[in-house]
């Protein structure tokens, strides 16, 4: 009997907007989720790279090149007023090395759909983008996310030619989603359709 194929319920399509060929380098902060963790097995990302808030705090490996957090900042991490979020930030900072980068991902504030919003804070690429150059990182580059932070089918630029491509070409899966994201491309233009999207990655550069 032929073994079954496995499937998992998360993907890890945001690796590439990481230009590193050494995952070793790369350091995970998120809460417990363990079918991401059997994904990240799966990849070669060990669990050993998975820091929990008390390994964040006081055990971090300060070697490592860049972080990641793909679903965002935890609730229970970081106090949900501004200063507190850019103050959690800058302390990552200090612990990437030089040309290091951190990768965060969040749901739009406007997805009320989003299931991870009960343990991490939602946010807007403008709040984003602004609590990171607060926080010491003067590059920063965002990438719209379909149809969720879990399993991104499909990442992109903000810019109205990337974005009119994925609702003409890529993203067919959620017609509902499609329907409203064209009538609001129709009404308020593609340039700032990208304030609607359901969720985002943020790559900040030391």
């Amino acid at each position: 009997m032929e073994p079954q194929p496995r499937h998992f319920q998360y993907s890890l399509d945001w690796r590439f907007l990481l230009p590193l060929t050494d995952t070793k380098q790369i350091g995970l902060l998120l809460e417990d989720e363990q079918d991401f963790n059997q994904t990240l097995e799966q990849v070669g990302i060990h669990m050993s790279q998975l820091l929990s808030f008390a390994d964040f705090k006081h055990n971090t490996n300060n070697n490592l090149h860049s972080f990641v957090m793909p679903f965002g900042v935890p609730i229970g991490w970081a106090n949900a007023k501004q200063e507190y979020q850019v103050e959690f930030y800058g302390s990552l900072r200090r612990l990437i090395s030089s040309g290091g980068y951190l990768l965060v991902g969040f749901n739009n504030v406007w997805n009320l759909r989003a299931k991870s919003q009960e343990k991490y804070y939602p946010s807007t690429p403008r709040r984003i983008v602004h609590q990171l150059k607060q926080a010491g990182f003067p590059s920063v580059k965002m990438f719209g996310a379909m149809p969720n932070l879990a399993i991104p089918e499909y990442i992109f630029d903000l810019d109205s030619r990337a974005i009119q491509f994925a609702l003409k070409n890529r993203f067919r899966r959620k017609v509902a989603v499609l329907r409203v994201l064209g009538a609001l491309s129709g009404t308020i233009g593609l340039e700032r359709l990208s304030n609607f999207l359901p969720c985002y990655f943020a790559v900040a550069t030391i």
